[in-house]
């Protein structure tokens, strides 16, 4: 069985663009790791609804991170 954390090493590893030396999650500060999978969190909701667009919001003083897809103009989808 596959334990969480080996599967979001694996998740993680995956969403490193490969022309970017990659600094080891350990090293990252707190902030910088909850950046990263919030960015990764984004991505993979633009894959399930890429009608939208996505963003983020960390708020580390009320301990929330808010992922949020917003309706893309029409004209915007069309042109795609």
């Amino acid at each position: 069985m596959m334990q969480r954390r080996t599967f979001l090493g694996g998740i993680a590893a995956a969403a490193v663009p490969v022309t970017v030396v990659a600094v080891p999650i350990k090293e990252m500060s707190a902030m910088e790791r909850a950046e990263f999978h919030a960015n990764a969190l984004c991505d993979a909701m633009a894959e399930m609804s890429p009608d939208r667009i996505w963003r983020k919001a960390i708020d580390s003083e009320h301990s929330f991170v808010l992922v949020v897809g917003d309706a893309r103009p029409r004209s915007v989808v069309a042109q795609e």
